[in-house]
C-alpha cells in the first residue's frame, strides 16, 4: 500500500478502479475493492498490511460499476465485514433492475455484476466510523456516493481530477448530468485537502475561484 497521508493509503494491487484503504483508530474501511479478477491480490495486500493498519470492518462501495465493486463478495466472504452502497444502486447490482443507460446495459453484458451476499443501503449522509462519513452523490449512477475523512474526498466516479480540477466522465457513462454537475458541486463544496478519485491520480483541489 502506499501512504497518502497518515491514516490514507491506496492500494496498489486492485485491478479496475482505485481501491483506498482508512485507517481509524481501532478499524480501517475499504473504498472500492476493484475487479473480481484482482480480489485475490488485494486480499494478500490487505493480509501484508495487518501491523500497520487496524483489521477492515467495512467495505464502501461509491457505486455498482464492477470495475469498482467486483471484489466485494470475495472481500466480504474473507474478511466477514459488512458492505455499503447508495440505495438505489443496490437492485442494480443485485439484477433486479437493468442500468439506466445504454452504455451501461452494454457494459453489463461483457462484465457481468455479482453482489457480495448481504448489502447495507447507504440512503442519507451516515458516519461509518467516527470521522468518516458517506454523502449521496448520484449522477455518475443513481445510487453513487462519496467518502469524506479529514478533509480527504473519494470521488469513485463522480469525477476525475485534471489539473486540480473536477471535471466529469464521458457523457455516455454519466446517468443524469444536472445531478452529476450538482455532485461535482457538493465536492468542492467540502473543499478537501486532497481528492481522490476512482480512475488517475489523487490530487489537490484548485480552490482559487
Amino acid at each position: 500500500m502506499r501512504e497518502l497521508t497518515p491514516t490514507v493509503f491506496a492500494l496498489e494491487k486492485t485491478a479496475g478502479a482505485n481501491g483506498y484503504l482508512v485507517a481509524g483508530e481501532d478499524c480501517s474501511v475499504l473504498i472500492d475493492p476493484g475487479l473480481a479478477s484482482g480480489a485475490r491480490s488485494s486480499l494478500a495486500e490487505l493480509a501484508g498490511a495487518r501491523r500497520l493498519v487496524p483489521p477492515v470492518t467495512d467495505v464502501v462501495l461509491t457505486h455498482y460499476d464492477p470495475d469498482h465493486s467486483g471484489a466485494a463478495p470475495a472481500v466480504q466472504e474473507a474478511l466477514g465485514v459488512r458492505v455499503w452502497l447508495g440505495r438505489e444502486d443496490v437492485p442494480i447490482l443485485r439484477g433486479e433492475t437493468e442500468p439506466p443507460t445504454r452504455a451501461r446495459r452494454f457494459l453489463k453484458l461483457i462484465n457481468p455484476m455479482h453482489p457480495p451476499v448481504a448489502l447495507s443501503e447507504i440512503v442519507e449522509p451516515t458516519e461509518i466510523i467516527p470521522g468518516l462519513s458517506v454523502l449521496p452523490a448520484p449522477g455518475h449512477t443513481p445510487g453513487h456516493v462519496i467518502v469524506s475523512w479529514r478533509g480527504v474526498v473519494f470521488v469513485g466516479d463522480a469525477a476525475m481530477m485534471r489539473r486540480g480540477r473536477l471535471v466529469q466522465l464521458p457523457a455516455p457513462l454519466i446517468s443524469d448530468r444536472d445531478a452529476a454537475l450538482a455532485t461535482t458541486d457538493l465536492i468542492a463544496s467540502l473543499r478537501p485537502r486532497l481528492v481522490c478519485p476512482g480512475h488517475g491520480r489523487p490530487d489537490r483541489l484548485s480552490l482559487s475561484d
